[in-house]
């Protein structure tokens, strides 16, 4: 059985459980970090620095690509993406709402 079709890290559930992580850790003064493949993901990226994400743990075949990103993008552009992006209410609107957005 295959489950990768499950796999939708641009849910807005799933984004609004990341941001109450980031939120609960930051009241207690710890950093967040995330590991994995989303960490490393151009359209993950942008979202999670809105969302306040402190650190970014991918493969090393992604750092240069990401660190780029990250160079690119506005820290406030981005928070004001995260939190129009918890309003939709598919992955799909959301994936494509970043894509629009980084244009």
């Amino acid at each position: 059985m295959k489950l990768t079709h499950l796999y939708q890290p641009y849910n807005p559930a799933i984004l609004r459980l990341i941001q109450m992580v980031i939120k609960a850790a930051h009241q207690e003064k710890k950093w967040v970090g995330m590991c994995g493949e989303m960490a490393g993901d151009e359209h993950a990226v942008p979202l999670l620095l809105g969302l306040g994400l402190d650190e970014f743990s991918m493969s090393a075949t992604s750092i240069l690509k990401t660190r780029a990103l990250l160079k690119q993008l506005s820290v406030p552009e981005m928070q004001t993406l995260a939190t129009e992006a918890l309003q939709l209410a598919t992955a799909e609107e959301v994936l494509e709402k970043v894509k629009q957005a980084m244009k």
